[in-house]
């Protein structure tokens, strides 16, 4: 177990919104993760939020577990995943919001399971022209890239500044390419200096080459047009 993984348990919670499986440390908890809005309180809300409807006795009032606003059943009725609040069972969410939840379980259930599982990549640090072989995953937390050979790293992901992915196979017309590679920089804590590390997949038989692309084009879809940064920040 890496040193980042060392405080992954988790514990069984219940909230008004639903049971949810929570890391036991605050420190261990993802990147990605969102904290549960507060509700709109019931005396604060006559009317749908939405439609505008009037709340009575037949019409009642519900809460979206993703924004917390108030709605009547008809705008407030799909129950979808929402795995960045950790929650064990789908939860009710107003239409909008369901439609970001169901985008980003697509994200957990593909991209994130691709990076977690890991790939071998050679890896060259900073101007160097030795590379080593390493097997590169994203944490269970979800909180570093952990890079394993002889040399070990952790890279927490907050701190990547920039991630560029390696192809070949362009041609002007426009045809298939394929990643063969990356090319990540990131701050070490105490330094405001960037480090940069190469991705090269291996050419090895013995290494699996389908799954470090899968890894990179997984990498490429989280990082692409700055998405993985903009989610840390929702």
């Amino acid at each position: 177990m890496s040193g980042c993984e060392a405080r992954d348990a988790k514990k069984l919670v219940r909230s008004p919104s639903g049971l949810r499986m929570v890391p036991e440390h605050r420190s261990a908890r993802s990147p990605f993760g969102l904290d549960e809005p507060p509700w709109v309180p019931d005396k604060e809300c006559p009317r749908c939020m939405q439609c505008d409807t009037k709340f009575d006795f037949i019409t009642r009032k519900h809460h979206c577990r993703r924004c917390g606003k108030c709605f009547c059943d008809k705008c407030c009725s799909k129950k979808v995943p929402l795995p960045r609040m950790c929650f064990v069972d789908p939860v009710r969410q107003c239409a909008e919001c369901a439609l970001i939840s169901q985008k980003e379980t697509e994200f957990y259930d593909k991209q994130l399971k691709v990076l977690m599982n890991g790939a071998t990549f050679f890896v060259t640090l900073g101007t160097s022209d030795k590379s080593e072989l390493m097997v590169c995953r994203l944490s269970n937390n979800q909180r570093y890239l952990v890079l394993d050979g002889d040399s070990h790293y952790e890279i927490e992901i907050i701190q990547i500044s920039t991630v560029q992915i390696l192809t070949e196979g362009f041609t002007p017309g426009g045809g298939n390419t394929r990643a063969i590679g990356m090319i990540l920089q990131y701050k070490v804590p105490g330094s405001e200096e960037l480090t940069q590390m190469k991705f090269t997949a291996s050419e090895d038989v013995s290494c699996n080459k389908k799954l470090s692309a899968s890894w990179l084009a997984a990498m490429h879809k989280v990082s692409k047009g700055g998405k993985i940064y903009r989610m840390l920040k929702k």
